[in-house]
């Protein structure tokens, strides 16, 4: 699902004029890159935090990919790692889309805290399936420019 959320927000972004090249996926894994890959089809660049030290975009989107997992398995894989997960928040030079459960996500105190910020500043967005291609909040994330 999230793979299909990351394409719906490329695709509201690139109608709303933001350039392809201005656009960025992080994601923690190969595989989740891959399946982003098929599901966004535009030449936006797409890869794993490792590969984007160094780099940055005017806009980057950011799945978490965990939904129900064991969060103490995706602390090891990108929060066990400060320097990645630095990585991973410090590349979007003016926006910063994270996809991920907030359910999941907030069992990892660093992302708990993170998430709260987000909230008091009325940034968070549920997105079901359903609701995925007529969701009119979701257009909000097109506000780069």
């Amino acid at each position: 699902m999230e793979a299909n959320i990351i394409a719906e927000i490329v695709r509201r972004l690139l109608s709303r004029g933001i350039l392809e090249e201005d656009i960025g996926i992080i994601t923690p894994y190969n595989s989740q890159a891959d399946l982003i890959r098929q599901a966004v089809s535009t030449s936006v660049e797409i890869h794993t935090i490792d590969k984007y030290q160094g780099r940055d975009k005017d806009c980057i989107l950011l799945p978490f990919v965990r939904s129900s997992e064991n969060p103490r398995n995706y602390i090891s894989s990108l929060l066990g790692d400060r320097h990645r997960f630095n990585v991973a928040l410090t590349r979007a030079k003016k926006k910063l889309i994270m996809v991920g459960s907030c359910i999941t996500l907030s069992n990892v105190p660093l992302l708990k805290l993170l998430i709260e910020k987000v909230e008091e500043q009325g940034g968070i967005l549920s997105v079901t399936k359903k609701h995925i291609a007529h969701k009119p909040e979701l257009r909000r994330c097109s506000n780069l420019r």
